[in-house]
Protein backbone atom coordinates (compact mmCIF):
# COMPACT_ATOMS: atom_id res chain seq x y z
CA UNK A 1 0.00 0.00 0.00
CA UNK A 2 1.56 3.29 -0.93
CA UNK A 3 1.83 6.18 1.80
CA UNK A 4 -0.61 8.20 0.07
CA UNK A 5 -3.40 5.12 0.10
CA UNK A 6 -2.38 4.75 3.86
CA UNK A 7 -3.00 8.75 4.69
CA UNK A 8 -6.30 8.51 2.96
CA UNK A 9 -7.57 5.24 4.57
CA UNK A 10 -8.20 7.00 7.72
CA UNK A 11 -10.54 9.66 6.45
CA UNK A 12 -12.48 7.31 4.19
CA UNK A 13 -13.03 4.88 7.33
CA UNK A 14 -14.62 7.76 9.43
CA UNK A 15 -16.28 8.83 6.25
CA UNK A 16 -18.20 5.59 5.76
CA UNK A 17 -18.56 4.78 9.07
CA UNK A 18 -20.11 8.02 9.89
CA UNK A 19 -22.74 7.54 6.57
CA UNK A 20 -23.30 4.55 8.37
CA UNK A 21 -23.98 5.91 11.96
CA UNK A 22 -26.30 8.78 10.55
CA UNK A 23 -28.07 6.49 7.91
CA UNK A 24 -28.46 3.79 10.61
CA UNK A 25 -29.66 6.64 12.84
CA UNK A 26 -32.83 7.61 10.80
CA UNK A 27 -33.48 4.30 9.52
CA UNK A 28 -33.99 3.41 13.32
CA UNK A 29 -35.91 6.68 13.73
CA UNK A 30 -38.40 6.01 11.15
CA UNK A 31 -39.30 2.71 12.11
CA UNK A 32 -40.38 3.77 15.44
CA UNK A 33 -42.25 6.85 13.97
CA UNK A 34 -42.39 7.92 9.95
CA UNK A 35 -44.10 11.02 12.03
CA UNK A 36 -41.24 11.18 14.39
CA UNK A 37 -38.61 10.81 11.23
CA UNK A 38 -40.57 13.37 9.54
CA UNK A 39 -40.61 15.87 12.30
CA UNK A 40 -36.82 15.45 13.23
CA UNK A 41 -35.65 16.11 9.45
CA UNK A 42 -38.02 19.48 9.59
CA UNK A 43 -36.11 20.39 12.81
CA UNK A 44 -32.96 19.95 11.22
CA UNK A 45 -33.61 21.27 7.90
CA UNK A 46 -34.79 24.64 10.09
CA UNK A 47 -31.06 24.14 12.00
CA UNK A 48 -29.66 23.80 8.70
CA UNK A 49 -31.33 27.23 7.21
CA UNK A 50 -30.08 28.94 10.88
CA UNK A 51 -26.42 28.24 9.66
CA UNK A 52 -27.10 29.11 6.06
CA UNK A 53 -28.18 32.99 6.87
CA UNK A 54 -24.64 33.34 8.73
CA UNK A 55 -22.60 31.26 6.07
CA UNK A 56 -24.35 33.45 3.15
CA UNK A 57 -24.10 37.06 4.43
CA UNK A 58 -20.71 36.12 5.49
CA UNK A 59 -19.56 35.54 1.87
CA UNK A 60 -21.48 37.94 0.27
CA UNK A 61 -19.98 40.47 2.93
CA UNK A 62 -16.42 38.92 1.91
CA UNK A 63 -15.66 37.51 5.38
CA UNK A 64 -13.91 33.84 5.53
CA UNK A 65 -16.01 30.84 6.55
CA UNK A 66 -13.61 27.70 7.03
CA UNK A 67 -16.41 25.24 8.60
CA UNK A 68 -19.67 24.77 7.87
CA UNK A 69 -21.13 21.75 10.04
CA UNK A 70 -24.37 19.98 11.54
CA UNK A 71 -24.04 18.77 14.79
CA UNK A 72 -21.20 18.97 17.25
CA UNK A 73 -18.52 16.82 18.62
CA UNK A 74 -15.86 14.49 16.55
CA UNK A 75 -16.22 14.91 12.51
CA UNK A 76 -18.20 11.85 11.04
CA UNK A 77 -17.56 12.95 7.76
CA UNK A 78 -17.22 16.19 5.86
CA UNK A 79 -15.68 17.43 2.20
CA UNK A 80 -14.41 20.53 1.37
CA UNK A 81 -15.52 23.28 -1.30
CA UNK A 82 -13.30 26.06 -1.88
CA UNK A 83 -12.46 27.68 1.24
CA UNK A 84 -15.03 25.67 3.45
CA UNK A 85 -15.13 22.26 4.80
CA UNK A 86 -18.49 21.28 5.14
CA UNK A 87 -19.80 18.29 7.23
CA UNK A 88 -21.56 16.27 10.25
CA UNK A 89 -21.14 15.88 13.52
CA UNK A 90 -22.77 13.59 15.85
CA UNK A 91 -24.33 15.28 18.15
CA UNK A 92 -27.26 17.23 16.38
CA UNK A 93 -27.91 19.39 18.62
CA UNK A 94 -27.52 22.19 16.54
CA UNK A 95 -24.98 23.65 13.89
CA UNK A 96 -22.35 26.24 13.34
CA UNK A 97 -20.52 27.89 10.89
CA UNK A 98 -16.69 29.06 11.53
CA UNK A 99 -16.05 32.80 10.42
CA UNK A 100 -12.75 33.59 11.01
CA UNK A 101 -11.67 36.64 13.33
CA UNK A 102 -15.05 36.74 15.32
CA UNK A 103 -13.39 38.20 18.44
CA UNK A 104 -9.98 39.27 19.43
CA UNK A 105 -8.82 36.54 21.11
CA UNK A 106 -9.06 33.76 17.53
CA UNK A 107 -5.36 33.82 16.00
CA UNK A 108 -5.85 34.27 11.93
CA UNK A 109 -2.96 34.71 9.51
CA UNK A 110 -2.18 38.07 8.32
CA UNK A 111 -3.08 37.53 4.84
CA UNK A 112 -6.75 36.53 6.31
CA UNK A 113 -6.94 39.38 8.29
CA UNK A 114 -8.83 41.70 6.10
CA UNK A 115 -11.82 38.94 5.78
CA UNK A 116 -12.10 38.42 9.49
CA UNK A 117 -15.23 39.30 10.98
CA UNK A 118 -14.42 41.71 13.33
CA UNK A 119 -11.92 43.84 10.45
CA UNK A 120 -16.25 44.14 8.98
CA UNK A 121 -18.40 47.66 8.94
CA UNK A 122 -21.21 47.66 11.89
CA UNK A 123 -23.58 46.95 9.24
CA UNK A 124 -21.99 44.04 7.93
CA UNK A 125 -21.42 42.44 11.71
CA UNK A 126 -24.57 43.25 12.36
CA UNK A 127 -26.13 41.39 9.44
CA UNK A 128 -23.91 38.49 9.40
CA UNK A 129 -24.30 38.06 13.64
CA UNK A 130 -28.45 38.45 13.25
CA UNK A 131 -28.98 36.29 9.94
CA UNK A 132 -29.84 33.38 11.71
CA UNK A 133 -32.86 34.73 13.75
CA UNK A 134 -33.69 36.51 10.70
CA UNK A 135 -33.71 33.13 8.43
CA UNK A 136 -36.15 31.68 11.31
CA UNK A 137 -38.65 35.27 10.89
CA UNK A 138 -38.68 34.53 7.39
CA UNK A 139 -39.36 30.58 7.70
CA UNK A 140 -42.57 31.60 10.40
CA UNK A 141 -43.67 34.78 7.93
CA UNK A 142 -43.95 32.52 5.14
CA UNK A 143 -45.29 29.57 7.19
CA UNK A 144 -48.30 32.25 8.56
CA UNK A 145 -48.77 33.30 5.26
CA UNK A 146 -49.17 29.47 3.60
CA UNK A 147 -51.12 28.13 6.57
CA UNK A 148 -53.52 31.43 6.68
CA UNK A 149 -53.54 31.46 2.52
CA UNK A 150 -53.56 28.20 1.59
CA UNK A 151 -54.14 25.63 4.16
CA UNK A 152 -56.86 27.60 6.39
CA UNK A 153 -56.39 29.18 10.21
CA UNK A 154 -58.15 26.61 12.88
CA UNK A 155 -60.79 28.32 14.37
CA UNK A 156 -63.14 26.96 17.14
CA UNK A 157 -67.04 26.59 15.81
CA UNK A 158 -69.10 27.30 18.77
CA UNK A 159 -71.50 24.60 19.98
CA UNK A 160 -70.06 21.74 17.74
CA UNK A 161 -67.62 18.69 18.74
CA UNK A 162 -65.37 16.33 16.94
CA UNK A 163 -63.27 13.63 18.30
CA UNK A 164 -60.01 14.99 20.05
CA UNK A 165 -58.43 11.55 21.17
CA UNK A 166 -58.76 8.03 20.57
CA UNK A 167 -58.04 5.64 23.33
CA UNK A 168 -55.77 2.83 21.39
CA UNK A 169 -56.38 0.10 24.11
CA UNK A 170 -59.47 -1.18 25.26
CA UNK A 171 -60.23 -2.05 29.22
CA UNK A 172 -59.52 -6.05 28.62
CA UNK A 173 -56.21 -5.21 26.70
CA UNK A 174 -57.16 -5.01 23.17
CA UNK A 175 -57.82 -2.31 20.82
CA UNK A 176 -60.48 -0.59 21.85
CA UNK A 177 -63.88 -0.01 19.90
CA UNK A 178 -63.12 3.20 18.49
CA UNK A 179 -59.11 2.20 17.49
CA UNK A 180 -60.95 -1.02 15.62
CA UNK A 181 -63.13 1.30 13.90
CA UNK A 182 -60.45 3.73 12.28
CA UNK A 183 -62.00 6.49 14.18
CA UNK A 184 -60.00 9.83 13.94
CA UNK A 185 -59.01 12.86 15.68
CA UNK A 186 -61.20 15.66 13.87
CA UNK A 187 -63.76 12.51 12.55
CA UNK A 188 -67.41 14.34 13.74
CA UNK A 189 -69.78 12.02 14.89
CA UNK A 190 -73.14 12.36 13.49
CA UNK A 191 -75.28 9.52 14.11
CA UNK A 192 -75.23 6.40 16.40
CA UNK A 193 -77.65 4.13 14.70
CA UNK A 194 -80.76 6.41 14.39
CA UNK A 195 -79.93 9.00 17.21
CA UNK A 196 -78.50 12.20 16.14
CA UNK A 197 -75.52 12.71 18.25
CA UNK A 198 -75.38 16.75 17.46
CA UNK A 199 -73.77 17.10 21.17
CA UNK A 200 -71.77 15.52 22.82
CA UNK A 201 -73.80 14.81 25.66
CA UNK A 202 -76.06 12.64 23.15
CA UNK A 203 -73.22 10.49 21.85
CA UNK A 204 -72.39 9.77 25.79
CA UNK A 205 -75.96 8.76 26.40
CA UNK A 206 -76.32 6.19 23.16
CA UNK A 207 -73.30 4.84 23.37
CA UNK A 208 -73.93 4.16 27.47
CA UNK A 209 -77.16 2.46 26.60
CA UNK A 210 -75.28 -0.25 24.01
CA UNK A 211 -72.90 -2.22 25.91
CA UNK A 212 -71.59 -4.84 23.78
CA UNK A 213 -73.07 -4.00 20.92
CA UNK A 214 -72.35 -3.70 17.13
CA UNK A 215 -73.39 -0.10 16.31
CA UNK A 216 -73.16 2.01 12.68
CA UNK A 217 -71.52 5.12 13.12
CA UNK A 218 -72.36 7.71 10.35
CA UNK A 219 -69.23 10.43 10.30
CA UNK A 220 -68.16 13.57 8.90
CA UNK A 221 -64.59 13.20 7.46
CA UNK A 222 -62.81 15.63 5.50
CA UNK A 223 -66.27 16.63 3.83
CA UNK A 224 -67.36 12.78 3.18
CA UNK A 225 -69.88 11.12 5.14
CA UNK A 226 -68.40 7.30 6.10
CA UNK A 227 -70.69 4.78 7.64
CA UNK A 228 -68.47 2.54 10.11
CA UNK A 229 -69.52 -0.78 12.13
CA UNK A 230 -68.01 -1.21 15.34
CA UNK A 231 -68.49 -3.47 18.55
CA UNK A 232 -68.68 -1.25 21.52
CA UNK A 233 -66.52 -2.75 24.76
CA UNK A 234 -68.35 -2.34 28.21
CA UNK A 235 -66.76 -0.92 31.15
CA UNK A 236 -67.37 -2.49 34.56
CA UNK A 237 -70.34 -0.96 35.47
CA UNK A 238 -72.06 -2.18 32.08
CA UNK A 239 -71.93 0.91 30.43
CA UNK A 240 -70.80 0.85 26.94
CA UNK A 241 -67.84 2.31 25.58
CA UNK A 242 -66.37 3.32 22.41
CA UNK A 243 -63.01 5.26 23.76
CA UNK A 244 -63.00 8.66 22.27
CA UNK A 245 -62.44 12.03 23.83
CA UNK A 246 -63.90 14.68 22.50
CA UNK A 247 -63.14 18.61 21.99
CA UNK A 248 -65.06 21.54 20.54
CA UNK A 249 -65.34 21.14 16.63
CA UNK A 250 -62.33 23.25 14.93
CA UNK A 251 -62.69 24.60 11.30
CA UNK A 252 -60.29 25.67 8.80
CA UNK A 253 -61.01 29.30 7.67
CA UNK A 254 -59.13 30.97 4.59
CA UNK A 255 -57.66 34.25 3.41
CA UNK A 256 -57.63 36.05 0.27
CA UNK A 257 -53.76 36.78 -0.39
CA UNK A 258 -54.00 40.56 0.88
CA UNK A 259 -55.53 39.46 3.99
CA UNK A 260 -53.30 36.40 4.47
CA UNK A 261 -50.33 39.33 3.99
CA UNK A 262 -51.90 41.50 6.92
CA UNK A 263 -52.87 38.74 9.02
CA UNK A 264 -49.17 37.24 8.95
CA UNK A 265 -47.20 40.40 10.01
CA UNK A 266 -50.27 40.98 12.58
CA UNK A 267 -49.78 37.25 14.03
CA UNK A 268 -46.23 37.11 13.98
CA UNK A 269 -46.10 40.31 15.96
CA UNK A 270 -48.27 38.91 18.50
CA UNK A 271 -45.65 35.67 18.88
CA UNK A 272 -42.73 37.40 18.89
CA UNK A 273 -44.28 39.36 22.18
CA UNK A 274 -45.25 35.29 23.48
CA UNK A 275 -42.21 34.41 23.10
CA UNK A 276 -40.29 37.19 25.18
CA UNK A 277 -42.82 36.96 27.66
CA UNK A 278 -42.28 33.02 27.74
CA UNK A 279 -38.66 33.46 28.35
CA UNK A 280 -39.05 36.21 30.86
CA UNK A 281 -42.12 33.55 32.94
CA UNK A 282 -39.25 30.96 32.73
CA UNK A 283 -36.41 33.36 34.09
CA UNK A 284 -39.11 34.67 36.45
CA UNK A 285 -40.37 31.62 38.25
CA UNK A 286 -36.65 29.66 37.24
CA UNK A 287 -37.03 27.52 41.18
CA UNK A 288 -40.42 26.41 39.67
CA UNK A 289 -38.21 25.43 35.98
CA UNK A 290 -35.59 23.66 38.26
CA UNK A 291 -38.62 21.83 40.73
CA UNK A 292 -39.68 20.67 37.14
CA UNK A 293 -36.41 19.43 36.12
CA UNK A 294 -35.44 17.40 38.66
CA UNK A 295 -39.03 15.49 39.30
CA UNK A 296 -39.38 11.87 39.22
CA UNK A 297 -40.83 9.60 36.40
CA UNK A 298 -43.98 9.86 35.93
CA UNK A 299 -44.96 12.53 38.36
CA UNK A 300 -48.48 13.65 37.52
CA UNK A 301 -47.47 17.53 38.34
CA UNK A 302 -44.01 17.71 35.95
CA UNK A 303 -46.69 19.35 33.35
CA UNK A 304 -48.99 21.03 35.50
CA UNK A 305 -48.02 24.72 34.32
CA UNK A 306 -46.65 24.36 30.61
CA UNK A 307 -45.26 28.17 30.92
CA UNK A 308 -42.86 26.52 33.44
CA UNK A 309 -42.04 23.79 31.55
CA UNK A 310 -38.56 23.19 29.42
CA UNK A 311 -39.68 21.47 25.93
CA UNK A 312 -35.82 20.38 24.32
CA UNK A 313 -35.98 18.80 20.91
CA UNK A 314 -37.00 15.41 22.23
CA UNK A 315 -40.24 17.22 23.16
CA UNK A 316 -40.58 18.87 20.40
CA UNK A 317 -40.18 15.66 18.07
CA UNK A 318 -42.97 14.44 20.27
CA UNK A 319 -45.54 17.07 19.89
CA UNK A 320 -44.65 17.62 16.50
CA UNK A 321 -45.30 13.77 15.55
CA UNK A 322 -48.40 13.29 17.50
CA UNK A 323 -51.30 11.89 15.07
CA UNK A 324 -53.67 14.14 17.27
CA UNK A 325 -52.65 17.54 15.48
CA UNK A 326 -53.78 18.39 11.49
CA UNK A 327 -51.82 19.81 9.04
CA UNK A 328 -52.68 23.52 10.04
CA UNK A 329 -51.76 22.94 13.21
CA UNK A 330 -48.41 21.20 12.71
CA UNK A 331 -47.92 24.17 10.32
CA UNK A 332 -48.82 27.09 13.97
CA UNK A 333 -45.93 24.37 15.80
CA UNK A 334 -43.47 25.23 13.29
CA UNK A 335 -43.92 29.08 13.44
CA UNK A 336 -44.11 29.12 16.59
CA UNK A 337 -41.00 27.16 16.68
CA UNK A 338 -38.73 29.36 14.39
CA UNK A 339 -40.31 32.62 16.00
CA UNK A 340 -38.88 31.41 19.61
CA UNK A 341 -35.57 30.40 18.33
CA UNK A 342 -35.15 33.48 16.67
CA UNK A 343 -35.78 35.60 19.23
CA UNK A 344 -33.95 33.40 21.91
CA UNK A 345 -30.86 33.72 19.82
CA UNK A 346 -31.10 37.64 20.35
CA UNK A 347 -30.96 37.67 23.57
CA UNK A 348 -27.56 39.67 24.54
CA UNK A 349 -25.27 37.23 25.70
CA UNK A 350 -22.12 35.03 24.54
CA UNK A 351 -22.63 32.60 23.00
CA UNK A 352 -25.92 33.58 21.73
CA UNK A 353 -26.55 35.32 18.13
CA UNK A 354 -27.43 38.66 20.19
CA UNK A 355 -23.93 38.30 22.39
CA UNK A 356 -22.32 39.30 19.02
CA UNK A 357 -25.02 41.81 17.95
CA UNK A 358 -24.70 43.89 21.56
CA UNK A 359 -20.86 43.75 21.27
CA UNK A 360 -20.99 44.86 17.53
CA UNK A 361 -23.32 47.64 18.81
CA UNK A 362 -21.30 48.46 22.35
CA UNK A 363 -18.22 48.67 19.73
CA UNK A 364 -19.90 50.89 17.01
CA UNK A 365 -21.01 53.46 20.12
CA UNK A 366 -17.10 53.49 21.23
CA UNK A 367 -15.91 54.20 17.96
CA UNK A 368 -18.53 57.14 17.78
CA UNK A 369 -17.27 59.37 15.20
CA UNK A 370 -13.97 59.19 15.50
CA UNK A 371 -13.26 56.54 12.64
CA UNK A 372 -11.00 54.60 14.88
CA UNK A 373 -12.04 51.16 14.92
CA UNK A 374 -12.73 49.73 18.80
CA UNK A 375 -12.46 45.82 19.57
CA UNK A 376 -13.71 44.97 22.56
CA UNK A 377 -11.60 42.44 25.18
CA UNK A 378 -13.94 39.16 24.41
CA UNK A 379 -11.51 37.69 27.26
CA UNK A 380 -12.84 39.72 30.01
CA UNK A 381 -16.42 38.21 29.46
CA UNK A 382 -15.34 34.79 28.92
CA UNK A 383 -16.38 34.03 32.69
CA UNK A 384 -19.82 34.92 32.33
CA UNK A 385 -19.68 33.40 28.66
CA UNK A 386 -18.77 29.88 30.29
CA UNK A 387 -21.46 30.59 32.91
CA UNK A 388 -24.10 30.91 29.88
CA UNK A 389 -22.86 27.96 28.93
CA UNK A 390 -23.38 26.11 31.82
CA UNK A 391 -26.33 27.43 31.95
CA UNK A 392 -27.68 26.03 28.84
CA UNK A 393 -26.19 23.14 28.75
CA UNK A 394 -28.18 22.09 32.31
CA UNK A 395 -31.62 24.10 31.10
CA UNK A 396 -31.40 21.61 28.09
CA UNK A 397 -30.64 18.40 29.31
CA UNK A 398 -33.10 19.31 32.04
CA UNK A 399 -35.62 19.69 29.30
CA UNK A 400 -34.60 16.70 27.57
CA UNK A 401 -34.92 14.31 30.72
CA UNK A 402 -38.11 16.34 31.36
CA UNK A 403 -39.36 14.99 27.90
CA UNK A 404 -38.08 11.71 28.18
CA UNK A 405 -39.61 11.10 31.83
CA UNK A 406 -42.61 12.97 32.03
CA UNK A 407 -43.45 13.28 28.16
CA UNK A 408 -46.38 15.83 27.65
CA UNK A 409 -49.66 13.97 26.58
CA UNK A 410 -49.87 15.22 22.76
Amino acid sequence: MSNSAASNLGPRTRALAGGAAVAGSLILLGWVSKAMLAVAMVIAFVVFVHELGHFVTARITGMKATEFFLGFGPRLFSFRRGETEFGIKPIIAGAYVKVVGMTNLDEVSPADEPRTYRQQTYPRRLLVASAGSLMHFIMALVGLFVLFCFMGEPVIEEESWEVGTVVNQGIDGELSAAARAGIQPGDRIVYVGNDSTAEWADLVEAIRNRPGEKVELQILRDGRTLSIETLLDTSPDGAGLLGIGGRQAIVLTKSNPAAAVGKTFSEFSSMAGQSIRGIWVIVANFGEVVDRIFSPPNDPTANDNLETRPVSLVGAVQIGASDQLSGSERMQLFVAFNVFIGVFNLLPLLPLDGGHVAIATYERIREGSSGRRHLIDTARLLPFTYAVVAFLAFFGLGAVYLDLANPLGF
